[in-house]
This record gives structure tokens, C-alpha cells and sequence, in this order.
């Protein structure tokens, strides 16, 4: 079972989906990121009445050689808010080392930390011959080393959310649905994607934003329903960045705002102006 701030990052990385067909997925020509490209979302828990912001995230890129392959770098790390560190401390930063070109991941790294519990994955990406060579470590058990099978259109975290950020929309249709892939910890869960069209949408402190709309199946646990349907909006304009996320728990929601932006590759054109 995944810890509760895992969820949010889940969210938070445009859910940590990728197409299981990636190939029959089409892709816009020219990349909507840049290096460079630097994000802040808040992170706020609804429940009734009450929402306040219990953690922020930051999401970075950067173009880098990877064994010599162009390649970018992202870092994604999520810090509790003040009020909340006082009793239940939260970090996690996720790493992930992907190609330049494919958006294929190469390396990923996860380490978390939430109140006493750890957490450590580092992935090494085989795909000549299939399998993910992972170590793993969890509080309370020791390090093992495995090896997860590997196939097209598995993605890590934080590749996922250029890799969503790059398909094609219109080609995509509104309402069409597909399955989804992510590799996390020991295995590799599926997951199914809708995408709905665009639509105008309130982002918290930020305004109306015109914004592209998907939603989500969850996992059936004991954060989820099984039932509920996970939602988010990237911006609808050349950067298509995260502006908002929804994720229905069993108690209230958490729900991630886009906050803060700079180093974008495009005007961000999606913002109405007030």
C-alpha cells in the first residue's frame, strides 16, 4: 500500500501515467519544455470547509549527457508545510534521467521520508533486455535487489509528466480512454487514462485558466475508493504544464495548484487576464 504523500506525488506528476500503446500515440512535433523549465505547485487537503496547504512541490528540468546520450534530468520534491512538519515531517524527491529524443528513462531515483517511515528506490533501465535492475529499501526491511520486467510505454514519475505534456490532444480526440503503465517500488501498476477536451477552469490564487482536462482510474485501497476518478487540468497553450489536480480520498481530497512558474518555453498564454 502506498503512503499518503506518495498519492499526492502520484498526482502531482500528471498521475504517474503512461500509455501501454505508446507507439499508436501520437506526439506533438516540437517538445512543449525546455531546460530550464521550473514549476511550484501547492498542495492542499479538502475536507468540508477546511482546505488549507499542507505541502508544497517543485519540479525542475535540465539538459544533461546521459553515458553520452542527450538526455534531460527532471527533480520533483515535495516539502511539508511549516504547521505540519511540527508533527509529521514529509519529503520526498523523486529523480528521473530520460532521453532527449524517445523521453525513454534511463535512471530513476525516489527517497522518501514521512514521519518515521523511509523509503529508497533506485532504478537502472535495461531495455535491450527488458527488465528494470532495482534496489529498494523500506523502513523496517532490508535492501533487496530485484528485477522488474521492463516494456514499452513504462515510464517512471517525473518522466511521465513530460511524456503526457508531449501527446498530441487532437489527435487524441476528447473522451477517448487508453491503459496506463508506472513502475513504483516493486512492480508495476495499471491504470486507465480519459482525456476530455478543454475547458475553463479556476486555479486557486492564479485565476481562470483555459486548460486541457483528463481524469484518471484510481487503485482500490484504503486511500481510495477504487471507484472515484482522479482529476487533472494541464494548461491549454504550447506549454501545457500542471495547473490543477484532484485526487478524491475516502476523507476529503487533496488537491495540487499550480503556484509559481519561470524558464517556461512559451508565453504562458493559457492565464485569462483579469
Amino acid at each position: 500500500m502506498r503512503r499518503a504523500l506518495l498519492c499526492l506525488c502520484l498526482l502531482l506528476v500528471s498521475l504517474a501515467v503512461s500509455a501501454q500503446a505508446s507507439g499508436s500515440l501520437s506526439t506533438v512535433q516540437e517538445r512543449p519544455f525546455a531546460a530550464g523549465e521550473a514549476f511550484e505547485m501547492s498542495i492542499t487537503y479538502k475536507w468540508g470547509a477546511l482546505n488549507p496547504e499542507v505541502a508544497k512541490a517543485w519540479v525542475s528540468l535540465e539538459e544533461l549527457s546521459y553515458l553520452g546520450i542527450p538526455s534531460y534530468h527532471s527533480s520533483i520534491r515535495v516539502k511539508s508545510a511549516a504547521f505540519f512538519d511540527a508533527f509529521f515531517t514529509m519529503r520526498e524527491h523523486f529523480q528521473s534521467w530520460f532521453d532527449a529524443s524517445t523521453l525513454k528513462p534511463y535512471k530513476f531515483i525516489r527517497d522518501t521520508r514521512e514521519g518515521n517511515y523511509t523509503a529508497y528506490n533506485l532504478y537502472i533501465y535495461d531495455w535491450q533486455a527488458g527488465a528494470i535492475h532495482a534496489n529498494i529499501q523500506f523502513e523496517g526491511r532490508g535492501p533487496q535487489t530485484l528485477d522488474i520486467p521492463l516494456e514499452e510505454g513504462v515510464y517512471d514519475l517525473p518522466s511521465l509528466i513530460y511524456y503526457v505534456r508531449s501527446l498530441d490532444y487532437e489527435r487524441i480526440g476528447a473522451g477517448k480512454s487508453f491503459p496506463l503503465d508506472f513502475a513504483m517500488d516493486e512492480d508495476v501498476d495499471h491504470v486507465r487514462l480519459t482525456y476530455h477536451g478543454s475547458e475553463r477552469i479556476k486555479v486557486r490564487r492564479l485565476g481562470y485558466v483555459q486548460a486541457h482536462h483528463f481524469s484518471c482510474s484510481t487503485i482500490s485501497g484504503a486511500m481510495f475508493e477504487g471507484n472515484e476518478q482522479l482529476q487533472f487540468w494541464m494548461s491549454a497553450d504550447d506549454n501545457r504544464i500542471p495547473v490543477a489536480i484532484r485526487v478524491p480520498l475516502r476523507v476529503g481530497a487533496v488537491q495540487c495548484w499550480l503556484s509559481a512558474y519561470s524558464g517556461l518555453k512559451h508565453p504562458f498564454n493559457a492565464l485569462e487576464s483579469k
